[in-house]
């Protein structure tokens, strides 16, 4: 459309170069205010899988014919183009053996068949129009063909040969005329010889331009072979022909072409095959009848197929908009036991198990809620003021593995003179580990109540604990405890390490390590629990710390340890407790790969003033 108005605006026909773009622009143009109606059309899954079929099948069933029929009559046109060259550069060849010939005789014997005088240039003349002079441009060696100013088409060939200083050549030519045309491929096809300013490779008989002129033309005296029926193609087609002026050698612009039929190439090709030809034929034939008849029967398929599929998306549409109308009770018809239909099982099946994940969410919510009252509660436990001493300042730190945690620590100010420090590890992880927590928080509590007036003994309360725990919990619960009195009066931190992993006590640029002295609590009944005396000294800073410190692991399955947490802490031992107990949390996280799989960490921070 675009490409007419122009024309008619221009008034004269649009080039093809520009065409081509118009038409694309046309046809994006098109698809652009057509895109609402293909939305609606292509709405349906009917519609969108037909035209899928049609853009994955018939499409390109369609596309590779086209390619396969155009490659084909390109393959045969180029080889009958292949074997006319083949039989023109043959004849030339000749020629140039010829003259070659002659110069060999008359150099050699001195003379030769034709009357050559020694030394001079030998004309051998074929033809009623050969030329009357030697080329004055032409040197030993040429071949091709030649035309002078009659029109007249020459093969030649240039031959030459030196005896001492003598040099004799010849010069033989032959008249290409359309007899010698209709010889170079007899039974095979008609050739002919093209002319114009613009000669395009493509060229034939029929579709020359205005300024092409067919000066040689064999039709007449030995015509194309006949078609063998409808079905035969018609091959015509043309090739470049150098075509050089006897005068001053210049080349001019030709094409030499043939037109010929499928049958006869195809015959001329395989005819070495004999009777395996008609074999391979035969196969041919019918590998096209078998393709057919796969096509019919996918398109049969293809429509069953279809039908399948668009039941059973309607049936899943209708079923979908009652769930989303809050019909659980909605069922799909189920109409055949194939995988499309076993899709409305499925949703049905769907359908009957919302209700119960409905139940199953509600009482997840509940959960939920209760251990975040529990998470409240465990928090409650762990110490909100740390009490202000004049010789000492602590700080401590619990971040639980999942909602609540097993592990513990508490400052609890026992006299004016002196306080508790405890950290412990519970077994496990989760509900069970807090709730043991509680309990072992509530009886340290209560036992040191009970303590305020007299001395306290670590090892007491640890003795007390393991007991408690022996006997009201199962065998495989039990608990890592560090337990220490400070007396500030003294400077001294007495401890009992019932299994704990051993605080590390930096002083100036030692480490010093409160190792364990006792069992873990709550394994064996009636254990003796001992204790042990620490004199703390001016600067010293105390770490108190749970295994999930030292044991966090990264990527490749190496774990923190205690050197890389003794390094950090040498590092920063001058700065805030707070700032100390945050560095230390952070670099272990940071360093953890799992951390759903981390368990909870616990850090106790002492620093005596």
């Amino acid at each position: 459309m675009l490409a007419r108005i122009l024309a008619a605006v221009l008034g004269a026909p649009v080039p093809f170069r520009v065409g081509i773009p118009l038409f694309l622009l046309e046809l994006v143009l098109a698809l652009i205010l057509a895109r609402p109606l293909i939305r609606k059309f292509l709405w349906r899954v009917r519609r969108r899988i037909l035209l899928n079929y049609f853009l994955i099948g018939v499409l390109p069933i369609t596309l590779i014919a086209i390619f396969v029929t155009f490659a084909f009559n390109l393959v045969l046109s180029q080889t009958a183009n292949y074997l006319l060259h083949v039989e023109l550069d043959r004849r030339i060849d000749q020629l140039l053996t010829t003259a070659q010939r002659i110069s060999d005789d008359v150099t050699i014997h001195g003379e030769s068949s034709a009357t050559i005088p020694m030394g001079e240039k030998a004309i051998i003349r074929t033809g009623v129009h050969s030329p009357p002079e030697f080329p004055a441009w032409s040197t030993p060696g040429f071949k091709g063909v030649l035309l002078n100013k009659d029109g007249v088409r020459f093969l030649a060939a240039h031959g030459s040969a030196r005896n001492g200083r003598q040099l004799t050549e010849a010069f033989v030519y032959q008249e290409l005329d359309n007899k010698l045309l209709s010889e170079l491929l007899p039974g095979l096809a008609s050739a002919y010889v093209v002319e114009g300013t613009q000669v395009r490779v493509t060229i034939g008989r029929r579709s020359a331009p205005a300024n092409a002129n067919i000066v040689l033309d064999s039709e007449n005296i030995a015509p194309a072979p006949s078609p063998h029926g409808f079905w035969d193609i018609v091959i015509e087609s043309a090739s470049p022909l150098n075509v050089q002026s006897m005068a001053d050698g210049k080349s001019h612009e030709e094409a030499i072409g043939l037109v010929t039929y499928m049958s006869a190439l195809l015959r001329r090709l395989f005819s070495t095959l004999g009777p395996v030809a008609v074999i391979l034929g035969l196969i041919l034939l019918v590998i096209a009848v078998v393709f057919i008849v796969v096509e019919v029967v996918a398109i049969l398929f293809s429509i069953k197929l279809t039908r399948t599929i668009t039941l059973a998306v309607h049936d899943l549409d209708l079923g979908t908009k009652a769930v989303q109308a809050g019909d659980f009770a909605h069922r799909i018809p189920v109409r055949s036991t194939e995988q499309l239909s076993e899709l409305a099982s499925s949703f049905n099946s769907m359908t009957s198990r919302i209700q119960k994940l409905i139940a199953e969410v509600k009482d997840k919510e509940k959960l939920e809620a209760e251990l975040e009252i529990a998470r409240q509660v465990q928090a409650q436990l762990f110490p909100k003021n740390v009490p202000r001493l004049k010789t000492m300042e602590m700080a401590g730190l619990c971040l639980p593995a999942r909602v609540v945690g097993g592990d513990y620590y508490d400052f609890i100010a026992i006299q004016p003179d002196s306080t508790a420090i405890i950290i412990g590890d519970i077994s496990g992880k989760g509900i069970s580990a807090a709730l043991l927590m509680a309990s072992v928080q509530s009886s340290l509590h209560a036992q040191l109540s009970m303590a305020e007036s007299g001395g306290v003994s670590t090892a007491t309360l640890c003795t007390r604990l393991n007991q408690q725990l022996y006997d009201n919990t199962p065998p495989e619960k039990y608990a890592t405890f560090f337990c220490s009195v400070y007396e500030e009066s003294s400077g001294r931190l007495t401890y009992t390490n019932a299994g704990h992993l051993a605080p590390i006590v930096i002083r100036g640029s030692n480490v010093i390590r409160l190792d364990s002295n006792s069992t873990v609590v709550g394994l064996l009944p009636n254990y003796p629990y001992g204790e042990e005396p620490f004199e703390l000294q001016s600067g010293d800073l105390l770490l108190a710390f749970t295994d999930g410190i030292t044991e966090s692991e990264n990527k490749e399955s190496e774990q923190y340890g205690e050197e890389r947490l003794i390094e950090l802490l040498m590092r920063n031992r001058d700065k805030p407790l707070d700032e100390i107990l945050r560095i230390i949390s952070e670099t272990v996280r940071s360093w953890a790969f799992d951390l759903d799989g981390q368990d909870d960490t616990t850090l106790i921070v002492v620093r005596k003033l």
